[in-house]
């Protein structure tokens, strides 16, 4: 494993992946994170610490790691069209990276192997201001998977993520009577009728006989909420879409489970 920042060389101390879900599409979302760090007495002591990161992840194109070996995601600017940064390197600052390519070089089951090259902001010095070029190596342990199950709150209350691990809906009917309120007002030709909905679905979770409060919260959307547990809850649970047709029994919430 290598870091290069344009002609100096530092030792990676450590690098991770990780794995969310994107909401809608489901595929995964990855996190690389690297450290590193050089003795060289020509770099000014502040300066001898690097570290590269994404700090909301880029989409695979895929559920699992299947087929992730070879595949090349590059950014010809900081932004790509779906709104995912190239990267953040912070020398000094957090800087953006300006543009960049990450290769999976290799898949296992127990690691992946990442080559990372591109053009990050540093203002050092003349010599190291902006689109300063980078390139690392390094290869990271993957970690569990998110787990994604589904629980219809039409037919269940409770959903078994894993055999230590359940979650529980609590106010389900209180959505479900805003979901009809927004139907209404729809076919009452409310074209924005959707957009007006309102609720929070209360949530427990259970993991190892300990029990944690939380909500997923759907302002002006019924499909896409935001999921939050209380502080020190040591599972991340998150609803990543919800589907509803109730005229077939169907209102689906599509759960994501890891640590």
């Amino acid at each position: 494993m290598y870091f290069r920042l344009r002609n100096v060389d530092y030792e990676v101390t450590s690098c991770s992946v990780s794995f969310g879900v994107v909401p809608g599409s489901q595929n995964l979302r990855m996190r690389v994170e690297i450290n590193a760090e050089t003795d060289c007495d020509k770099i000014d002591e502040e300066l001898r610490q690097v570290y590269l990161y994404h700090n909301n992840g880029f989409e695979i194109g895929g559920k699992t790691l299947r087929g992730l070996a070879g595949k090349r995601f590059t950014w010809g600017m900081a932004v790509n069209g779906r709104g995912e940064e190239a990267g953040t390197m912070y020398v000094l600052e957090h800087e953006e990276v300006t543009c960049g390519t990450i290769e999976i070089l290799e898949v296992t089951k127990e690691a992946v192997k990442i080559r990372w090259t591109g053009l990050a902001n540093v203002y050092w010095n003349d010599e190291f201001g902006r689109d300063v070029p980078f390139e690392t190596e390094v290869e990271a342990k993957i970690p569990e998977l998110p787990k994604s199950k589904v629980i219809n709150g039409m037919r269940a209350s409770v959903l078994k993520m894993d055999k230590d691990t359940q979650l529980e809906l609590l106010n389900f009917g209180d959505v479900l009577a805003e979901c009809q309120r927004c139907r209404e007002m729809w076919q009452n030709d409310d074209r924005d009728a959707w957009k007006k909905f309102d609720a929070t679905l209360n949530l427990r979770l259970t993991h190892k006989g300990r029990t944690y409060d939380g909500r997923a919260r759907y302002k002006g959307s019924a499909t896409q909420c935001e999921t939050v547990f209380d502080d020190g809850c040591p599972v991340r649970a998150t609803i990543t879409k919800t589907y509803i047709d109730t005229a077939n029994g169907e209102y689906d919430f599509h759960v994501t489970c890891g640590k």
